[in-house]
């Protein structure tokens, strides 16, 4: 049995994305960390260390590939489980390309991101759907 629960955190521009997963989340007893703007991203990744991140391919403010990039490219950070989300399927390979190690289509069924979570080495032990 877990004694810590998991920290997901969740990068979307869309505030009511961010409400919403946040409150899905929340429900099942996860640490949810939901930001729609960051102005430092790997900085804030190291500051919280999340066991996972959610990650919106196409954020106002930034191309969420970069940000996956600048996460799997540092040592420190690149253990860290990526989901990365986008309303364009055919960005799907874009995303992995940039170390996602998964993708979800907008709009999703939260079915499907535990599906997904339970599927990734680093979390299936962590994460109880």
């Amino acid at each position: 049995m877990l004694t810590k629960h998991p920290h997901i955190l969740v990068v979307d521009d869309n505030e009511e994305i961010l409400s919403t997963i946040s409150i899905i989340l929340n429900r099942k007893s996860y640490r949810v960390s939901a930001k729609g703007r960051i102005e430092n991203f790997e900085q804030m990744v190291e500051e919280l260390l999340p066991d996972l991140i959610l990650l919106d391919k196409n954020l106002g403010w930034a191309d969420g590939c970069d940000l996956c990039k600048s996460i799997k490219s540092n040592k420190r950070l690149s253990y860290i489980p990526v989901i990365m989300f986008s309303a364009y399927y055919k960005k799907k390979d874009e995303c992995i390309s940039a170390g996602a190690d998964e993708f979800i289509e907008k709009p999703f069924e939260m079915n499907a991101c535990w599906t997904l979570f339970n599927l990734l080495p680093e979390t299936n032990e962590q994460f109880s759907f």
